[in-house]
Order: C-alpha cells, then structure tokens, then sequence
C-alpha cells in the first residue's frame, strides 16, 4: 500500500491537515479511519462527515475520541455532556459473547442493550435520521471507533472459566459455575503478571505488525497489499451490519483462545479492583498468529466503515 497512498495523512480527505500519531494502543484506530478516508474518496458521504466534524477533524482523529474520554482529566467542548448524559459508555466498546459461540444472540450471556453491536446499530439510526440517542458527532465518533473494535475480536467474544476444579475454558451453563475473564483483561502473563491478552490484541498485536511504522505509511501499506475481499461485503441493510461483522468475529476470537494454557489461579489483584484472574501461557508462534490476523482486521475494518457511511449517506 504504499506507493500512491504514502501520503495518505497529509492529504486526508476530510480536512486537509493531519492529527498527532498516539501511542500503539490508539494507531489501529487511527490505521483504520486513514483506510476508510482512502475508500470514500468521491462519496456522497465524504461532504456529510465534513458537516458533521470539527474544523479540520479527519475519520484517524474521531476514531480514537471514545477512548480519550475514557480519561477523567480528558475534556474538550463535548466530552462533560456525553459523559453525564452516557455515564456507562465504556462499556458501549465490547460483548463479552463466549468465544465459542457461532453467532450473536442477544440471549447470550455477555449481549445487552447496551454492548457493541446494539451501540454500533444505533449510531447508524442516529446518522439516518431515525433515533435521537446520540447527537450526529457523537454518534458518528462512536460509529468510527466501534467498527474498529468490532474487528478486534476481545471486543466481540471471550473466555469463561469454570469456577471449580481445575481452571479451564468453558461455556457457561446456567447462572454460576463460570467466571467471564472481560475480553482476556483477566488473563495475564509476563513478569510480575503486567500483561494481559485483552491489550496483547489491543496494542502489542498492532505493535508487531506495524513494525514501528506510523499510522499513514501502515495504512498505506494495507491499501497496497491487502486485497479487497467479497466475503467484506455485508448483506441487507446496514441496520443489521454490526451484527454480521460481530459474527465474522467469534471464529478469530476462538482461534485466539486455541492453544492458550491456564497455569494458575491468582485470585483478586492487590487494589482489589479485579476479583478473579488466571495466569496463562502463550502457545508457541503466537506472534505469527497476531503478524497475520491484525493487518487483515484492520483493512477490512477500514474498508467496512466506508462501507457504512456510505450507506448511510448513499449517492443521489
């Protein structure tokens, strides 16, 4: 991808101006606004997000607004409303679905009203016109940012783990017997147990396969060498596409499980905060295993959110 779109940030199709590279945590986000900029170029729909941004804002730098806000510090001139009038929005970015699951349901334990896909279908009703949960900013924010989550799949499906006898995954039966380890946030490994396998996926995969590249000369580079898919392309109305896109990702949410080993039981960390977490190992070549899947996700998150806004916003 990187010949023609190596400037990619410097031409950003919505402003013209380019936005300050954070830390790998947020470049995937990023990463895949930039895809989804070079995939609208011509749309309707490129003047409608105009409208709805700030003043030189580009898909990169609302793409990783629902996570700065998480921040208490954080403001700007929207972030106090949204957080009174939303003050459960951190939990708007994941379903915790058992990982073994073939497809979301909301009957499944870790679907809500409030989980991703529900949040993602809303903020499309929002952008057309037909629900007021959100304003047109936020809800094109969020929008952006949860198509990326979406595609990271600890924000789709998760790990249970029997309460009793020796810790192992399954998939809950019932009401007790099993404890939910939030997306792989409980799962930890490394020195002193600092690590967990949610912000291994969240960070450290992207890390690795942006082998220290800033978020345009990546994104160009996926444009470049990833193809364009037609397993990509949803079915129906876009209403229903967040959920299709959570079900294209339970099957790499197991995967990412396979192989997994629980070798300890560490009950609560010390501020108490986390009542229950499990020491895991990796399996041999599990970086291999993120060096394939990331750069994959994060161009057909890039590609499916222009998808979306350009249902949203269709030409005519």
């Amino acid at each position: 991808m990187r010949g023609p779109l190596a400037s990619v940030t410097l031409l950003v199709l919505l402003s013209g101006s380019t936005a300050g590279v954070g830390a790998f945590a947020d470049a995937g986000h990023r990463v895949v606004g930039l895809i989804a900029e070079h995939h609208l170029r011509g749309a309707r729909a490129v003047s409608e997000i105009r409208k709805i941004l700030g003043r030189g804002e580009t898909l990169a730098d609302a793409a990783v607004w629902p996570d700065v806000i998480k921040a208490p510090g954080y403001e700007d001139d929207d972030s106090e409303l949204f957080r009174l009038e939303h003050p459960a929005h951190d939990v708007y970015h994941y379903a915790n679905l058992p990982f073994q699951a073939t497809r979301y349901d909301p009957s499944l334990p870790g679907a809500r009203p409030g989980d991703i896909v529900q949040t993602a279908r809303e903020c499309v009703r929002v952008l057309r016109g037909a629900s007021t949960m959100f304003t047109e900013r936020e809800a094109l924010r969020l929008l952006v940012h949860l198509v990326g989550d979406l595609h990271q799949p600890l924000h789709v499906g998760t790990a249970f783990v029997a309460a009793n006898g020796q810790p192992s995954f399954v998939i809950p039966q019932g009401r007790t017997g099993w404890r939910v380890t939030r997306g792989g946030n409980n799962l930890v490994y490394g020195p002193q147990d600092r690590f967990n396998l949610h912000s291994y996926w969240d960070a450290h995969a992207v890390n690795l396969a942006m082998r220290r590249e800033e978020p345009s000369a990546y994104a160009s580079r996926l444009i470049r060498d990833v193809r364009v898919e037609q397993g990509w392309n949803a079915s129906g109305d876009a209403d229903s596409w967040p959920e299709q896109w959570a079900n294209d990702a339970l099957p790499h949410a197991k995967t990412i499980h396979r192989g997994i080993g629980i070798t300890a039981y560490l009950g609560p960390d010390e501020a108490g905060r986390t009542p229950h977490r499990w020491r895991i190992q990796q399996p041999a070549g599990y970086d291999d295993l993120a060096r394939t899947l990331i750069p994959a996700q994060l161009a057909k998150a890039g590609y499916r959110l222009a998808a979306v806004l350009k249902a949203i916003w269709p030409e005519g």
